[in-house]
Formats: structure tokens, sequence, C-alpha cells
């Protein structure tokens, strides 16, 4: 059975949308199935970065109730790598649904390695929702003191409700003289740091390309973080045999 892995962050901005497409590509890369689910549901940046934007049956067609899961598979151009992509128009949106998100994550269990849920930011309903389709989380911060702590609460209200704490990414780390240090950073979150994504133009530049850094270009600094972090999060059990705190 998959992992089912919520990536999820305290505050908007901080680079999960960039970390679960980053991830689920450098997982495909060592071989194991990946699905992404596009679970922001009001944004849904995910299906552009992923090069799915005009799908004919979404996530939020599934929380609608129209279609099932299984319809809104999509293979991507990344080897190993497919996505359950998220609707762009207001009408899905108030179509859809959020409170079936888990029910409709667990299917994707018995047809993947891992599924890797993007969330949308802080502890509103949707976010809890899309956070807590997952069994493990993953948190995504920056080097700065209020993403820390905001992020840090996400952590520790996803562990009571019952999800694994993986560890947390820090993300853009050296864009300032002022970042918060990765052992500090440490120290504030009160978990483990599973991996430090530096400030690295080129993923910026691949953004803007609309393809991943580890496809873009795989030997900068940040794909190979990315790289890094997919072999962690392979080595890493899952939550039915040991629950990291």
């Amino acid at each position: 059975m998959g992992r089912l892995i919520s990536i999820a962050s305290g505050k908007g901005g901080t680079g999960k949308t960039t970390t679960t497409a980053n991830l689920s590509i450098a997982l495909g890369k060592l071989g194991f199935k990946v699905c992404a689910v596009d679970a922001d549901l009001t944004m849904a940046n995910l299906s552009l970065v992923m090069g799915i934007d005009d799908a004919s049956v979404t996530l939020h067609d599934v929380l609608a109730g129209r279609n099932l899961i299984k319809d809104a598979i999509y293979a991507t151009a990344f080897e190993n790598v497919y996505l359950v992509p998220a609707a762009i128009d207001w009408e899905h949106v108030i179509r859809a649904d959020p409170r079936k998100l888990p029910e409709a994550t667990q299917e994707l269990k018995g047809m993947f390695d891992f599924v890797l849920i993007d969330s949308p930011a802080g502890l509103q309903m949707d976010a809890m929702n899309a956070m807590l389709s997952g069994e493990e989380v993953l948190l995504v911060t920056n080097p700065e003191i209020s993403c820390l702590t905001d992020t840090m609460k996400v952590g520790i209200v996803l562990k009571k409700a019952g999800l694994a704490v993986l560890g947390f990414v820090l993300n853009r780390y050296g864009a300032s003289e002022n970042d918060v240090p990765p052992d500090v950073a440490e120290e504030v979150m009160e978990i483990r740091l599973l991996e430090v994504i530096p400030e690295d133009p080129n993923v910026r530049e691949a953004t803007l390309e609309g393809i991943p850094v580890v496809e873009y270009k795989p030997k900068s600094e940040g794909a190979q973080a990315f790289m890094s972090l997919a072999e962690k999060i392979a080595r890493i059990a899952g939550v039915k045999a040991r629950v990291m705190g």
C-alpha cells in the first residue's frame, strides 16, 4: 500500500507547490510510482506547474460527486509521475465539497507508492481537510521566525490529529543575510530538519519555464537538494511502522 503524505505550511508562499512538484519527480526518478494531488482548491497552482491545466475531469468534479477519483488521474510528462489536477474556475470551486477529500485520497493508496497532497497554507477548514487527507505530513517553511513559528503550530495541530510528522524542509535558505540558521530553525520547530533547499535562481527560472528544477536543471544545487529529500523520504518508514515527532 502506498503512503499518503500531505505537504503543509503555516504561511502561503513558502514553496509547498514547488516542493510537491520536485519531490514527486525526484521520487519518480528513484523508480517509485507517484501521484501528486492538487488539493489547493482555490489556487490550483500545482496543476499549472505539472503541465496539466486543461483536464476534462478534476479533483473538484470528484468532490462534487460527479466522478470517481480514478477518472481524474493523468499521466504527466515526467517518468512514473501522475497528477490529480484541480480546476481553475470558480464554478467548480463552489460545487466541490472539501470534506470528501480524505475519502477520495484513500482510494489512491492501492495505486501508487507515494501520494503527495499539495495543501493550502494555514489552519482554515479547507486546509485542514487537505492536510488530514494524508497519514503523514511534510512541513515546508522559510528561514524567517514568523514563518517558522506558524508552521510549527500547524505541525502541533496535525500531530494531535494523528498524523505522523516526518519533519520539515527549510526552503530558500540563503536568500537573506537575516535567515534563521538551520540548527536554530530545528530548535524552533522541535521536529527533524530533513533538508535545506538553498536559494537557487535555477528554481525560479525552472518555474518560469513551467518545468520543475529536478527535470529542468538536474545538476543545480536546488535540484540536488530535492533529490536528497526524496532519498530521505523513501528511507523513512511509513506511519504504521514508525511515528515520528
